[in-house]
């Protein structure tokens, strides 16, 4: 049976500094409600850790199950909906992944009353992020595995990495693609989009101050596609693609080489398709990968023009091309 790791020593590092302060302070009601939570959190784990581990082989009569025989099962191209494929233990773990993520919001809303421990405000927010992170790179594994028309190798990949993510929840297997996805999500953060010509040029120039080198390689490559460069634009300016192609027939039709904010806003009105989104919540992260996710899918099967998938579906597949699994230490046959 493998044991789920409840917190890493730095949560741990983090919760226990918390209540040291909270008692001292006499807070017990807080204190109270932090060890009940932590008390469900454990119930959780432990419930989820009595299901077969995902990686070993279990045999059930003469049917063997192991990790091959699940990445094969969520590969195969008849398949009608991962869910009845996937195991317990990931669908529960999942749960587990967002009841930490609240956990640690209400960690992070006392912490922001004790001014003697702002120093853990980053690091609080830093892992929030990872454990969203997590969670939408299991998205993107899953959308991968689905696609019907990507390469089978890239496919057994993700699949290998999301059994790995189902047996530990932590981000063993994701961790090699957490630096280039994580930056370029803080860059956008700290990017106030300024249309201008539309071609983004201003804003990739922007980016370059914070993204990882393995980005330039990804737009340098011969193969880019339009598809993939629609999808980057749609990351850039917080437009859908349509919205993009309206903006810029106006443009044509009024023979306009730039475009104000204002303009861009006249243009599509009060209906925009992308809301604002608040960065500095990591929850919004997964919130607009979502939404971009959502119309992109749409796109596909109705074969429309557009991305037909996210900029981080594509830069995913970009890596896991390149990956080697077996240099990662993840189990892989």
């Amino acid at each position: 049976m493998k044991q789920i790791i409840l917190f890493s020593e730095e949560e741990i590092e983090i919760i226990n500094k918390l209540r040291e302060t909270l008692k001292l302070q006499g807070r017990i009601d807080e204190l109270e409600q932090i060890e009940n939570n932590l008390t469900s959190l454990q119930q959780l784990a432990s419930s989820i850790s009595l299901y077969p581990s995902i990686l070993e082989d279990q045999y059930l009569g003469s049917v063997k199950r192991s990790a091959e025989t699940l990445v094969y099962s969520l590969c195969r191209e008849e398949q009608l909906d991962l869910r009845f494929h996937m195991p317990t233990k990931a669908l529960l773990g999942n749960a587990f992944l967002i009841a930490k993520i609240n956990f640690f919001f209400m960690l992070f809303y006392v912490l922001m009353e004790i001014p003697e421990l702002k120093l853990l405000y980053g690091k609080l927010k830093d892992i929030i992020n990872k454990i969203v992170f997590t969670l939408m790179a299991e998205e993107v594994f899953l959308s991968i595995i689905e696609d019907k028309n990507l390469d089978k190798e890239i496919k057994i990949k993700a699949g290998y990495l999301l059994a790995n993510i189902w047996e530990y929840r932590l981000d063993h297997g994701v961790k090699e693609f957490a630096p280039i996805l994580i930056t370029i999500w803080r860059a956008r953060g700290a990017l106030t989009p300024i249309f201008g010509t539309m071609l983004g040029f201003s804003e990739l120039f922007k980016l370059t101050e914070y993204i990882e080198p393995s980005f330039f390689e990804f737009l340098q490559r011969d193969e880019l596609s339009d598809e993939e460069v629609e999808s980057i634009e749609e990351f850039i300016f917080g437009l859908c693609y349509e919205e993009t192609v309206k903006i810029r027939d106006e443009m044509s039709r009024l023979n306009k080489y730039v475009i104000s904010k204002k303009d861009v806003e006249r243009i599509i009105g009060d209906n925009r398709i992308y809301p604002e989104y608040d960065i500095s919540d990591p929850r919004e992260l997964y919130r607009s990968f979502s939404d971009r996710k959502s119309n992109a899918k749409f796109r596909a099967k109705s074969s429309l023009s557009g991305p037909h998938k996210t900029i981080e579906e594509y830069l995913m597949c970009y890596l896991l091309q390149k990956m080697d699994l077996i240099s990662t230490g993840i189990n892989y046959r």
